[in-house]
């Protein structure tokens, strides 16, 4: 999942952060909102430091009608901000049960970083 809106198009040269999943077997994938799968560049020295549940700020570097190739930019970060993305895609998935229970998770979670700023 990545941090557009669905009906913005995407481009050679764009940028944007995405979270990284599992993908069949031993690959790793993202996915945009329009269901289109997104690569990662194997070639990128940052690439072997991918690993699901993390997310990562990258550049398209190809572009195809069912998925697109992303060099990542940055090393990959985990913590809230992760969390706090994968359960954006949950809440935004088909599966209603699974989404309401990935919107309170975020509930909480806005919860306690208001308590924290206090």
């Amino acid at each position: 999942m990545y941090d557009r809106e669905r009906s913005e198009e995407v481009s050679l040269g764009d940028e944007f952060t995405v979270l990284v999943l599992k993908g069949k077997g031993d690959s790793i994938i993202s996915r945009m909102k329009d269901g289109r799968v997104i690569l990662f560049n194997r070639e990128n020295p940052i690439f072997a430091d991918l690993r699901p549940g993390t997310i990562v700020h990258g550049r398209v570097i190809f572009v195809a009608q069912n998925y697109i190739i992303m060099d990542p930019l940055t090393p990959p970060e985990s913590g809230v901000e992760a969390i706090e993305m994968g359960l954006r895609m949950v809440a935004e998935s088909e599966n209603w049960e699974l989404g309401i229970i990935a919107q309170a998770l975020l509930h909480i979670l806005n919860l306690l970083s208001g308590l924290e700023e206090s």
